[in-house]
């Protein structure tokens, strides 16, 4: 495009500025974009917070949005050519992934952007992230889900409406299947303070280790899905056997 921009193309020149402006829009902290040339090379810049930085420097992030939206985006120029607006013709595309190497942040926004810009295609994205689920629903896109069963893939249809859903809910629900959104280490510690408290009676060393948990644990924020009221009758029973445990 740019190439045939610097031929006096009109429609090259238009077709590179809407490219420029997709990418403005989608790349987070960018603020222009340039193709430069050194000798016989010619490159990709982009102006972020650190000035110009070539894109083969940028993080994978950046890298990939660059690439695949540049392609697409000149594919649609090509196979409708004679369009106003080319990027808002009908189009399927297919992403694995959508979210790798994605800053979480951008895993929030990305779709709003897919969706805004190109109004009339159809994307159908594989994602390991709870932020993508989390924004599909917000931009009411089908959402399904594929479980492994022995030796085949089964693709689920009928599942959870997480909209307004918090990524920890998200995590515990049977999209992901995880029981806890805490840490391994924190779960460790929270099964041995609920082993010493259902213990009949508690031993000086029993009373002064969860007495120790305890105070460990409420410096931790504990939320997760439904857990709130877990947690507040948890910590009744833990003042309730502070209050009356016995040595004996």
């Amino acid at each position: 495009m740019e190439y045939s921009s610097l031929k006096k193309d009109k429609q090259a020149g238009k077709a590179l500025e809407q490219v420029r402006q997709v990418l403005l829009q989608v790349l987070p902290d960018i603020t222009d974009i340039r193709i430069s040339s050194k000798g016989h090379q010619q490159f990709l810049e982009l102006e972020s917070p650190y000035g110009w930085v070539r894109l083969r420097e940028m993080s994978l992030g950046y890298q990939t949005l660059v690439v695949w939206l540049t392609d697409f985006a000149s594919k649609l120029f090509l196979r409708y050519p004679d369009s106003p607006n080319p990027l808002e013709e009908p189009a399927i595309v297919l992403i694995d992934e959508i979210d790798l190497h994605l800053h979480p942040s951008w895993q929030r926004k990305l779709l709003g952007f897919l969706s805004g810009i190109f109004k009339n295609t159809q994307f159908i994205a594989t994602a390991h992230s709870p932020l993508v689920v989390q924004a599909a629903g917000d931009e009411g896109a089908n959402v399904v889900l594929l479980r492994r069963e022995g030796d085949q893939t089964v693709v689920v249809t009928d599942v959870e409406d997480v909209r307004g859903w918090r990524v920890d809910q998200i995590l515990t629900s049977s999209f992901y299947n995880l029981e806890t959104a805490r840490s391994l280490e924190t779960e460790k510690k929270l099964e041995r303070q609920a082993a010493l408290l259902n213990k009949k009676k508690l031993t000086a060393k029993d009373r002064q280790e969860l007495d120790a948990l305890t105070l460990e644990l409420e410096g931790q924020p504990m939320g997760s899905a439904g857990a709130e009221a877990e947690e507040e009758a948890l910590l009744r029973q833990i003042a309730e056997r502070l209050g009356t445990g016995t040595d004996k």
